[in-house]
């Protein structure tokens, strides 16, 4: 009887070993795994397509929207006003920003900058394809298209 104890406890223990073991493990490749989708999303994006906005009217704007990754920080300009935000999380096709925050300037048309600004605040995957970045809301409708120069 006291060997059948013994032997339980001693698989609790490796149980317990392994448990942890899995969960450092598991931590470890999650983190480089985000670094490696921060990676890929680096560097500064401008946009090619606003859904609902023609490509004649955002490139002949004041200001071209762009937006610039620069580790979990996020900013740009949306035609007329720069933003600003984080990246709370990200994976292989999700991406969740914090609240954005932008400067309050007045520009003469504030209807591209407005449209930018709603649909960024939509964004929840993103999809990469060479220099080419897309961003979609939960229904995977195209909001954004940008590329990088």
């Amino acid at each position: 009887m006291i060997s059948i104890i013994c032997g339980h406890k001693k698989m609790k223990s490796n149980f317990l070993i392994l448990s942890a073991f899995l969960m450092i493990s598991c931590g470890v490749n999650s983190e480089k795994t985000k670094t490696d989708f921060l990676n890929s999303i680096q560097g500064t994006w401008t946009v090619s397509k606003i859904k609902n906005i023609t490509k004649e009217n955002h490139t002949n704007h004041q200001k071209t929207p762009f937006i610039k990754f620069d580790k979990e920080k996020v900013s740009g300009n949306n035609g007329c006003n720069n933003y600003f935000s984080s990246i709370n999380g990200i994976d292989a096709k999700s991406i969740e920003f914090s609240p954005f925050g932008e400067t309050r300037m007045m520009c003469r048309d504030m209807k591209i900058s407005d449209t930018f600004d709603l649909y960024l605040s939509k964004i929840k995957t993103y999809f990469i394809d060479k220099k080419r970045l897309t961003l979609f809301n939960s229904e995977e409708e195209k909001l954004l298209v940008f590329t990088k120069p």
